[in-house]
């Protein structure tokens, strides 16, 4: 028996490596802990009702585990290194209207934060960004 619950975590194992997803490997190793157990245990029914018990278990709290760590995962963009920069008003920013500016030397849609106009030719910091927008404030 021991040979075939080996062939078994191989054919999971082969199967998690032609596959994208973290979702084969957890039979696999429930394969391997009943090489294990299926000294112990003679029947083959209960061995294959353990082996399911495991690998499901296992497939669905490590899944869940690893979703719900990838929530709070904070990626990292280019867009949080603007966040501070400053800028130039290249075409004058309106009261809710957007106007761009220049930072870093490329051109952003961008908003004043206060809703004040900020006239062209003014320097600006960025000070947090909406969807494409940058919202700014003009630094006196």
């Amino acid at each position: 028996m021991k040979l075939i619950w080996l062939l078994v975590a191989i054919v999971f194992a082969i199967g998690e490596i032609v596959t994208p997803t973290l979702t084969l490997i957890w039979f696999s190793i429930g394969a391997f802990i009943l090489i294990f157990l299926s000294s112990f245990i003679d029947n083959i029914l209960i061995q294959i009702i353990i082996f399911a018990f495991i690998s499901i278990t296992l497939l669905v709290v490590v899944t869940k585990w690893i979703v719900k760590k990838d929530e709070t995962y904070e990626y990292d963009t280019n867009l949080k290194a603007i966040l501070g920069k400053t800028g130039v008003v290249k075409k004058e920013i309106l009261p809710n209207n957007v106007g761009i500016v220049v930072v870093e030397n490329e051109e952003w849609t961008s908003l004043s934060l206060n809703g004040e106009t900020i006239e062209q030719g003014c320097i600006i910091r960025v000070i947090k960004i909406e969807g494409v927008k940058l919202i700014v404030e003009k630094i006196k």
